[in-house]
Protein backbone atom coordinates (compact mmCIF):
# COMPACT_ATOMS: atom_id res chain seq x y z
CA UNK A 1 0.00 0.00 0.00
CA UNK A 2 2.27 2.82 -1.19
CA UNK A 3 1.70 6.13 0.49
CA UNK A 4 2.76 9.59 -0.49
CA UNK A 5 3.91 12.91 0.81
CA UNK A 6 3.56 16.38 -0.63
CA UNK A 7 6.75 18.42 -0.40
CA UNK A 8 7.63 21.92 -1.57
CA UNK A 9 10.58 21.90 -3.97
CA UNK A 10 11.76 24.77 -6.19
CA UNK A 11 8.42 26.49 -5.67
CA UNK A 12 6.50 23.50 -7.00
CA UNK A 13 4.47 20.80 -5.31
CA UNK A 14 6.14 17.44 -5.90
CA UNK A 15 4.53 14.08 -5.20
CA UNK A 16 6.77 11.28 -3.93
CA UNK A 17 5.82 7.65 -3.38
CA UNK A 18 7.89 6.59 -0.40
CA UNK A 19 7.21 3.06 0.69
CA UNK A 20 5.16 -0.02 0.51
CA UNK A 21 4.07 -1.09 4.02
CA UNK A 22 3.12 -4.62 4.90
CA UNK A 23 -0.29 -5.80 3.86
CA UNK A 24 -2.70 -7.02 6.48
CA UNK A 25 -6.36 -7.94 6.95
CA UNK A 26 -6.93 -5.46 9.78
CA UNK A 27 -7.76 -1.96 8.56
CA UNK A 28 -8.49 1.46 10.02
CA UNK A 29 -12.26 1.72 9.57
CA UNK A 30 -13.16 5.02 11.29
CA UNK A 31 -11.36 8.09 12.60
CA UNK A 32 -12.96 10.77 14.74
CA UNK A 33 -10.93 13.68 16.07
CA UNK A 34 -13.72 15.94 17.25
CA UNK A 35 -14.21 14.21 20.59
CA UNK A 36 -14.63 16.62 23.48
CA UNK A 37 -14.52 19.71 21.28
CA UNK A 38 -17.14 22.44 21.54
CA UNK A 39 -20.10 21.34 19.41
CA UNK A 40 -18.90 17.75 19.15
CA UNK A 41 -21.05 14.62 19.37
CA UNK A 42 -18.79 12.26 21.31
CA UNK A 43 -16.76 13.13 24.37
CA UNK A 44 -13.63 11.32 23.12
CA UNK A 45 -11.67 11.01 19.95
CA UNK A 46 -11.65 7.42 18.67
CA UNK A 47 -10.12 5.05 16.14
CA UNK A 48 -12.08 2.01 15.02
CA UNK A 49 -10.37 -1.06 13.53
CA UNK A 50 -11.98 -3.84 11.49
CA UNK A 51 -10.69 -7.31 10.63
CA UNK A 52 -11.44 -7.89 6.94
CA UNK A 53 -9.48 -11.14 6.89
CA UNK A 54 -10.78 -14.70 7.19
CA UNK A 55 -8.63 -15.51 10.23
CA UNK A 56 -8.38 -14.08 13.73
CA UNK A 57 -5.54 -11.59 14.17
CA UNK A 58 -3.64 -11.08 17.43
CA UNK A 59 -3.07 -7.39 18.06
CA UNK A 60 -0.77 -7.92 21.02
CA UNK A 61 2.40 -5.97 20.38
CA UNK A 62 0.70 -3.75 17.77
CA UNK A 63 -0.04 -0.03 18.07
CA UNK A 64 -1.97 2.83 16.54
CA UNK A 65 0.12 5.95 16.03
CA UNK A 66 -0.71 9.58 15.29
CA UNK A 67 1.08 12.65 13.95
CA UNK A 68 -0.27 16.07 13.07
CA UNK A 69 -1.09 16.87 9.46
CA UNK A 70 2.35 18.35 8.72
CA UNK A 71 4.22 16.81 11.62
CA UNK A 72 7.07 14.33 11.89
CA UNK A 73 6.70 13.43 15.58
CA UNK A 74 4.54 10.41 16.36
CA UNK A 75 2.64 9.29 19.46
CA UNK A 76 1.35 5.81 20.16
CA UNK A 77 -1.37 3.76 21.82
CA UNK A 78 -0.41 0.09 22.36
CA UNK A 79 -2.93 -2.60 21.45
CA UNK A 80 -3.78 -5.97 22.98
CA UNK A 81 -6.21 -8.79 22.36
CA UNK A 82 -7.35 -10.77 19.33
CA UNK A 83 -9.69 -9.45 16.65
CA UNK A 84 -11.98 -12.04 15.09
CA UNK A 85 -12.87 -12.12 11.37
CA UNK A 86 -15.46 -9.43 10.71
CA UNK A 87 -14.93 -7.97 14.17
CA UNK A 88 -14.57 -4.35 15.29
CA UNK A 89 -12.22 -2.89 17.89
CA UNK A 90 -12.80 0.51 19.48
CA UNK A 91 -9.89 2.62 20.71
CA UNK A 92 -10.92 5.62 22.81
CA UNK A 93 -8.45 8.49 22.73
CA UNK A 94 -8.26 11.96 24.31
CA UNK A 95 -11.13 14.20 25.33
CA UNK A 96 -11.38 17.97 25.32
CA UNK A 97 -14.04 18.22 28.01
CA UNK A 98 -17.05 18.87 25.78
CA UNK A 99 -19.32 16.62 23.73
CA UNK A 100 -22.72 15.17 24.51
CA UNK A 101 -22.34 11.40 24.20
CA UNK A 102 -20.12 8.77 25.80
CA UNK A 103 -18.49 6.24 23.53
CA UNK A 104 -19.58 2.61 23.79
CA UNK A 105 -17.29 0.78 26.20
CA UNK A 106 -13.90 1.00 24.49
CA UNK A 107 -11.70 -2.06 24.02
CA UNK A 108 -8.53 0.04 24.34
CA UNK A 109 -8.02 3.42 26.01
CA UNK A 110 -5.29 5.80 24.91
CA UNK A 111 -4.44 9.47 25.15
CA UNK A 112 -3.82 10.49 21.53
CA UNK A 113 -5.23 13.94 20.77
CA UNK A 114 -6.40 13.64 17.16
CA UNK A 115 -7.00 16.89 15.31
CA UNK A 116 -10.60 17.07 14.17
CA UNK A 117 -9.95 18.04 10.52
CA UNK A 118 -6.42 16.97 9.50
CA UNK A 119 -3.85 14.45 10.65
CA UNK A 120 -2.14 11.12 10.04
CA UNK A 121 -2.96 7.78 11.68
CA UNK A 122 -1.02 4.54 11.22
CA UNK A 123 -1.80 0.99 12.29
CA UNK A 124 1.55 -0.65 13.07
CA UNK A 125 2.38 -4.28 13.81
CA UNK A 126 4.87 -3.27 16.52
CA UNK A 127 5.20 -0.57 19.16
CA UNK A 128 8.30 1.19 17.81
CA UNK A 129 7.50 4.87 17.33
CA UNK A 130 7.44 5.97 13.71
CA UNK A 131 9.55 8.92 12.60
CA UNK A 132 9.40 11.43 9.78
CA UNK A 133 6.53 13.07 7.94
CA UNK A 134 5.93 9.94 5.86
CA UNK A 135 7.57 7.02 7.66
CA UNK A 136 9.03 4.22 5.58
CA UNK A 137 8.50 1.52 8.19
CA UNK A 138 7.95 -2.11 7.23
CA UNK A 139 5.53 -2.63 10.15
CA UNK A 140 2.90 -0.18 8.89
CA UNK A 141 -0.21 -2.29 8.21
CA UNK A 142 -2.58 0.56 7.30
CA UNK A 143 -2.18 4.33 6.97
CA UNK A 144 -4.70 7.15 6.71
CA UNK A 145 -3.88 10.77 6.02
CA UNK A 146 -6.94 13.00 6.30
CA UNK A 147 -7.74 16.61 5.60
CA UNK A 148 -4.62 18.62 4.72
CA UNK A 149 -2.24 15.79 5.71
CA UNK A 150 1.09 15.77 3.86
CA UNK A 151 1.29 11.97 3.79
CA UNK A 152 -1.39 9.54 2.66
CA UNK A 153 -2.07 6.38 0.69
CA UNK A 154 -2.80 6.78 -3.00
CA UNK A 155 -3.75 9.94 -4.84
CA UNK A 156 -4.93 12.23 -2.04
CA UNK A 157 -5.85 12.32 1.67
CA UNK A 158 -9.25 11.30 2.96
CA UNK A 159 -11.75 14.15 3.08
CA UNK A 160 -11.56 16.31 6.18
CA UNK A 161 -13.84 15.23 9.05
CA UNK A 162 -15.06 17.66 11.72
CA UNK A 163 -16.54 17.86 15.20
CA UNK A 164 -19.72 16.26 13.91
CA UNK A 165 -18.56 13.81 11.21
CA UNK A 166 -15.90 11.10 11.09
CA UNK A 167 -13.69 9.75 8.32
CA UNK A 168 -15.42 6.43 7.57
CA UNK A 169 -14.28 3.68 5.20
CA UNK A 170 -16.74 3.37 2.30
CA UNK A 171 -16.53 -0.43 2.26
CA UNK A 172 -14.89 -1.94 5.30
CA UNK A 173 -14.05 -5.06 3.31
CA UNK A 174 -12.07 -3.18 0.64
CA UNK A 175 -8.76 -1.35 0.96
CA UNK A 176 -7.66 0.03 -2.41
CA UNK A 177 -4.73 1.85 -0.77
CA UNK A 178 -6.13 5.23 -1.80
CA UNK A 179 -7.35 7.28 1.17
CA UNK A 180 -9.40 9.68 -0.94
CA UNK A 181 -11.23 6.81 -2.65
CA UNK A 182 -11.60 4.55 0.39
CA UNK A 183 -13.02 7.08 2.87
CA UNK A 184 -15.98 9.41 3.10
CA UNK A 185 -17.22 11.73 5.84
CA UNK A 186 -20.26 10.46 7.71
CA UNK A 187 -21.83 10.47 11.15
CA UNK A 188 -19.56 8.61 13.59
CA UNK A 189 -20.79 5.15 14.57
CA UNK A 190 -18.21 3.70 16.99
CA UNK A 191 -18.32 -0.10 17.44
CA UNK A 192 -16.45 -2.31 19.86
CA UNK A 193 -15.74 -6.04 20.04
CA UNK A 194 -19.18 -6.72 21.56
CA UNK A 195 -20.84 -5.82 18.25
CA UNK A 196 -21.74 -8.89 16.20
CA UNK A 197 -19.06 -9.76 13.68
CA UNK A 198 -19.84 -9.14 10.00
CA UNK A 199 -17.32 -11.23 8.04
CA UNK A 200 -16.35 -10.06 4.56
CA UNK A 201 -17.00 -12.10 1.42
CA UNK A 202 -14.25 -14.67 1.05
CA UNK A 203 -13.10 -17.43 -1.26
CA UNK A 204 -15.51 -20.34 -1.00
CA UNK A 205 -13.77 -22.72 -3.36
CA UNK A 206 -10.61 -22.82 -5.47
CA UNK A 207 -8.80 -25.51 -7.40
CA UNK A 208 -5.76 -26.18 -9.52
CA UNK A 209 -7.64 -27.16 -12.66
CA UNK A 210 -5.24 -28.37 -15.34
CA UNK A 211 -2.76 -29.66 -16.31
CA UNK A 212 -1.97 -31.79 -13.27
CA UNK A 213 1.23 -33.30 -14.65
CA UNK A 214 3.91 -31.35 -16.53
CA UNK A 215 7.22 -32.52 -17.98
CA UNK A 216 9.38 -29.78 -19.43
CA UNK A 217 12.94 -28.59 -19.83
CA UNK A 218 14.17 -25.87 -17.45
CA UNK A 219 12.92 -22.45 -18.55
CA UNK A 220 10.21 -23.96 -20.78
CA UNK A 221 6.94 -22.16 -20.07
CA UNK A 222 3.70 -24.08 -19.52
CA UNK A 223 0.29 -22.41 -19.02
CA UNK A 224 -1.44 -23.64 -15.86
CA UNK A 225 -5.10 -22.94 -15.09
CA UNK A 226 -7.07 -22.60 -11.87
CA UNK A 227 -10.62 -21.69 -10.90
CA UNK A 228 -12.02 -19.77 -7.94
CA UNK A 229 -15.47 -19.04 -6.49
CA UNK A 230 -16.53 -16.18 -4.22
CA UNK A 231 -20.26 -16.16 -3.41
CA UNK A 232 -21.97 -13.02 -4.66
CA UNK A 233 -18.81 -11.93 -6.46
CA UNK A 234 -17.60 -14.33 -9.16
CA UNK A 235 -21.17 -15.39 -9.89
CA UNK A 236 -22.52 -11.85 -9.98
CA UNK A 237 -21.09 -10.48 -13.21
CA UNK A 238 -19.81 -11.42 -16.65
CA UNK A 239 -16.32 -9.99 -16.12
CA UNK A 240 -13.37 -11.06 -13.97
CA UNK A 241 -14.23 -10.22 -10.36
CA UNK A 242 -12.32 -7.26 -8.91
CA UNK A 243 -10.24 -7.80 -5.81
CA UNK A 244 -8.99 -11.29 -6.68
CA UNK A 245 -5.31 -12.14 -6.84
CA UNK A 246 -4.07 -15.50 -8.11
CA UNK A 247 -0.60 -17.01 -8.27
CA UNK A 248 0.74 -20.33 -9.54
CA UNK A 249 3.87 -21.67 -7.90
CA UNK A 250 6.12 -24.67 -7.56
CA UNK A 251 8.25 -25.99 -4.72
CA UNK A 252 9.81 -29.03 -3.08
CA UNK A 253 8.12 -32.34 -3.81
CA UNK A 254 5.68 -33.38 -1.05
CA UNK A 255 5.82 -30.05 0.81
CA UNK A 256 3.16 -27.69 2.14
CA UNK A 257 3.27 -24.39 0.20
CA UNK A 258 1.78 -22.48 3.11
CA UNK A 259 4.68 -23.37 5.39
CA UNK A 260 7.64 -24.79 3.45
CA UNK A 261 10.55 -22.75 2.19
CA UNK A 262 11.55 -22.90 -1.46
CA UNK A 263 8.23 -22.23 -3.15
CA UNK A 264 8.41 -19.74 -6.02
CA UNK A 265 5.28 -17.89 -7.20
CA UNK A 266 4.20 -15.83 -10.18
CA UNK A 267 1.01 -13.85 -10.68
CA UNK A 268 -1.72 -15.40 -12.81
CA UNK A 269 -4.20 -13.38 -14.89
CA UNK A 270 -7.85 -13.91 -15.82
CA UNK A 271 -7.86 -16.39 -18.68
CA UNK A 272 -8.39 -14.32 -21.87
CA UNK A 273 -10.15 -17.26 -23.51
CA UNK A 274 -12.63 -17.87 -20.68
CA UNK A 275 -16.25 -16.72 -20.86
CA UNK A 276 -16.96 -15.24 -17.43
CA UNK A 277 -20.60 -16.27 -17.17
CA UNK A 278 -19.99 -19.31 -14.96
CA UNK A 279 -20.12 -19.26 -11.16
CA UNK A 280 -16.33 -19.49 -11.15
CA UNK A 281 -13.58 -17.29 -12.56
CA UNK A 282 -10.70 -18.94 -14.39
CA UNK A 283 -7.08 -17.79 -14.24
CA UNK A 284 -4.00 -18.59 -16.31
CA UNK A 285 -0.43 -18.57 -15.01
CA UNK A 286 2.79 -19.22 -16.90
CA UNK A 287 4.97 -21.76 -15.04
CA UNK A 288 8.60 -22.55 -15.81
CA UNK A 289 11.20 -24.23 -13.61
CA UNK A 290 14.64 -22.64 -13.40
CA UNK A 291 16.31 -25.87 -12.22
CA UNK A 292 16.20 -29.58 -13.01
CA UNK A 293 14.29 -31.84 -10.63
CA UNK A 294 10.86 -32.99 -9.52
CA UNK A 295 8.55 -30.47 -7.89
CA UNK A 296 4.99 -29.99 -6.68
CA UNK A 297 2.94 -27.11 -8.05
CA UNK A 298 -0.27 -25.43 -6.90
CA UNK A 299 -2.41 -22.31 -7.06
CA UNK A 300 -2.95 -19.80 -4.29
CA UNK A 301 -5.61 -17.10 -4.05
CA UNK A 302 -6.38 -13.95 -2.09
CA UNK A 303 -9.54 -11.84 -2.17
CA UNK A 304 -9.30 -8.17 -1.16
CA UNK A 305 -5.89 -8.75 0.50
CA UNK A 306 -7.17 -11.57 2.72
CA UNK A 307 -4.80 -14.38 3.71
CA UNK A 308 -3.66 -16.72 0.95
CA UNK A 309 -5.71 -19.88 0.35
CA UNK A 310 -3.84 -22.78 -1.28
CA UNK A 311 -5.48 -25.08 -3.81
CA UNK A 312 -4.38 -28.51 -5.02
CA UNK A 313 -5.59 -30.39 -8.07
CA UNK A 314 -7.83 -32.86 -6.26
CA UNK A 315 -10.84 -31.48 -4.43
CA UNK A 316 -9.23 -28.07 -4.29
CA UNK A 317 -9.96 -26.19 -1.08
CA UNK A 318 -12.98 -28.37 -0.24
CA UNK A 319 -10.97 -30.67 2.03
CA UNK A 320 -7.85 -28.57 2.57
CA UNK A 321 -4.55 -28.68 0.75
CA UNK A 322 -2.97 -32.08 0.16
CA UNK A 323 0.53 -32.54 -1.24
CA UNK A 324 -0.62 -35.88 -2.64
CA UNK A 325 -3.07 -34.00 -4.88
CA UNK A 326 -0.66 -31.28 -5.98
CA UNK A 327 0.41 -30.91 -9.58
CA UNK A 328 3.63 -32.74 -10.50
CA UNK A 329 6.37 -30.89 -12.39
CA UNK A 330 9.38 -32.73 -13.82
CA UNK A 331 12.07 -30.45 -15.20
CA UNK A 332 14.60 -32.49 -17.13
CA UNK A 333 17.54 -31.17 -19.09
CA UNK A 334 20.44 -28.78 -18.96
CA UNK A 335 19.90 -25.59 -17.00
CA UNK A 336 20.34 -22.51 -19.15
CA UNK A 337 19.83 -18.87 -18.31
CA UNK A 338 16.19 -17.86 -18.12
CA UNK A 339 14.16 -15.17 -16.46
CA UNK A 340 13.50 -16.24 -12.89
CA UNK A 341 9.95 -17.49 -12.35
CA UNK A 342 8.92 -15.67 -9.22
CA UNK A 343 6.86 -12.92 -7.70
CA UNK A 344 6.70 -11.06 -4.43
CA UNK A 345 5.32 -13.47 -1.85
CA UNK A 346 3.12 -11.13 0.15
Amino acid sequence: MPYRTQVAFAGLLAMLTLCCPARGGVVINQLYGGGGNSGSIYKNDFIELFNADTVAVSLSGWSVQYASALGSTWQSTPLTGTLQPGGFLLIAEATGGFGTTDLPTPDIVGTLNLANAAGKVALVSNTVLLSGICPAAAGVVDFVGYGAANCFEGSAPAAAPSNTVAAVRLNRCVDSNDNSADFQTASPTPRNTSVAATPCPSIGYAVLQFPLDVTATPCQTTPVYGRVYVAGVTDANSNPAPGLRAQVGYGPDGSDPAAAAGWIWVDAIPNPGFVFTDNNDEYEGQMSAHASGTFDYAYRWSYNQQSWIYADGGNGTTDGYSAAAAGSLTADGDVIYCDRFDAASF
